[in-house]
């Protein structure tokens, strides 16, 4: 005898009806909420695009940024900020990292051979933060200039004009920029809009240092992950340089504030810090525990750079 539905097979008479039931709850759900604004969304990802500039006759990369920001009034806005990069200085920026992962140890004024990897990672990542952050520096200007523009037109207080960089770093889409380094300079993470833990503190870093704000890099070979130290009167999670508390603050996405440490890196006995800014980065060996490790005298060789930060 037939029966109205194929037994034992996936399509019987349950499926069918399942299918019809999924099929009209989507359509009744589309069409309610297609109107919902999900402007929590972080900035979405995209190659650069080229203009071309007719009064300088040269290539120019406008790179779009929104956010929401909430001040100290508790006022909260959005905001649409565009910069207007010259592809050149992006092209000469990632050029440099290119040149840079191509050093080796020697090159770099490192010696070859550290007591252990984690040694080895806290030095050789230190002279290459720092390298990157002084040839950045100067070409984040103009970058400066027009959050200096924001805060003139809205009138914002230390605390305002602090917060609100931040916020917009942390808004950057997260994403690895890929290469030997996998590392953005701050002109590419603007460029491309998107870069990952170290790539978006060196941004913020160049950018407050230019504000007058005091930071560290900090960095973890055990987390595998980098955040940004600001010499700030805060509470919260820090680690000392010359004497100075710098406060964790967590660039990768939003709603971290200063002093924030995630649990899943919340032991401070497994980071290291530098002040990059600085003229002197500290050539002596530092373990986890702050002991001084001597430095072995050996011959320099090129070899692959220590894992990164995520």
């Amino acid at each position: 005898m037939r029966s109205g539905c194929i037994k034992k097979s996936f399509f019987g008479c349950s499926a069918i009806f399942f299918i019809f039931f999924l099929t009209t709850f989507l359509l009744i759900f589309f069409s309610e909420f297609a109107d919902l604004d999900f402007s929590f969304q972080q900035t979405e990802q995209s190659e650069y695009k080229i203009e071309f500039d007719s009064l300088s006759n040269e290539k120019i990369i406008n790179s779009s940024f929104s956010w929401k920001f909430v001040d100290n009034n508790l006022k909260k806005r959005k905001f649409d900020l565009s910069f207007k990069i010259l592809e050149k200085d992006v092209k000469a920026a990632m050029n440099y990292i290119d040149k840079i992962a191509a050093m080796s140890f020697r090159d770099l004024g490192l010696q070859s051979r550290y007591p252990d990897p984690v040694a080895e990672a806290r030095i050789v990542w230190a002279e290459l933060y720092r390298r990157i952050y002084n040839y950045s520096s100067p070409q984040i200007k103009t970058v400066f200039e027009g959050f200096n523009k924001i805060f003139k037109e809205e009138n914002f207080d230390s605390r305002d004009k602090i917060y609100f960089v931040i916020t917009f770093v942390q808004n950057i889409t997260y994403e690895r920029p890929g290469g030997v380094l996998d590392l953005f300079p701050p002109l590419g993470t603007l460029a491309y809009r998107y870069g990952d833990c170290d790539s978006k503190a060196l941004l913020l870093y160049v950018i407050f240092e230019k504000m007058g704000v005091d930071c560290a890099m900090l960095w973890s070979y055990k987390y595998k992950h980098a955040m940004l130290g600001i010499n700030f009167n805060g509470r919260g999670d820090y680690l000392k340089a010359n004497r100075k508390k710098y406060f964790f603050l967590e660039t990768t996405y939003p709603q971290w504030n200063i002093g924030d440490l995630p649990p899943e890196f919340n032991n401070t006995k497994f980071w290291f810090i530098e002040e990059i800014d600085s003229d002197r980065i500290q050539n002596s060996i530092i373990d986890y525990e702050g002991n001084e490790i001597e430095e072995r005298d050996s011959k320099k060789e090129t070899k692959p750079f220590p894992s990164k930060p995520d």
